[in-house]
């Protein structure tokens, strides 16, 4: 199957280090989109917060959430919709032999893995649903530089097309 996969990044989240969420074509009308927004939720000076923050074991809250829709239905959610990230941008490629119904399933197995700064954040889980979609030839691979855990150094380096969502300057 042909598909498209989506990147979109939040430039100011995450301290100003940015914030990365997904989208992926299922079939010709309809895209899986979503994130793993992991919000902090408590003042910026409380640094037990900060550490408490930095990992969340699996099966607890990450503010993971996903929907299903067209692909105006998805720029929609994920430029301007109820929850808490707006995402600013994002890039797209086409895949070729793309995989939605592996995709879908590592997405969804998301919901419950937890999150951890250093090896479990926005990046990577997106970059597992990457692989699974069968894209990971047209994305750099997180583990090979370690600054492509930072988000928006990892959007940078990901060469698809790209397409503004809303203003951040």
């Amino acid at each position: 199957m042909q598909g498209r996969f989506f990147l979109f990044i939040n430039f100011r989240q995450a301290a100003g280090f940015g914030h990365v969420g997904w989208g992926f074509q299922l079939d010709d009308q309809s895209y899986l989109y979503g994130a793993t927004d992991h919000l902090y939720k408590h003042h910026h000076i409380d640094l037990i917060s900060w550490m408490e923050y930095m990992y969340v074991q699996p099966g607890d809250h990450t503010d993971w959430w996903c929907g299903r829709g067209n692909e105006e239905e998805m720029i929609a959610a994920m430029s301007r919709s109820h929850h808490h990230i707006w995402y600013h941008a994002c890039k797209i490629v086409d895949v070729k032999n793309a995989k939605p119904g592996e995709a879908e399933t590592v997405a969804r197995q998301l919901e419950t893995a937890g999150w951890a700064v250093l090896n479990n954040n926005c990046v990577q889980q997106t970059y597992e649903i990457v692989k699974a979609y069968g894209a990971d030839n047209l994305i750099p691979d997180p583990w090979a530089n370690a600054f492509y855990l930072i988000p928006r150094v990892w959007f940078s380096a990901f060469k698809g097309e790209v397409r503004m969502l809303n203003n951040y300057a």
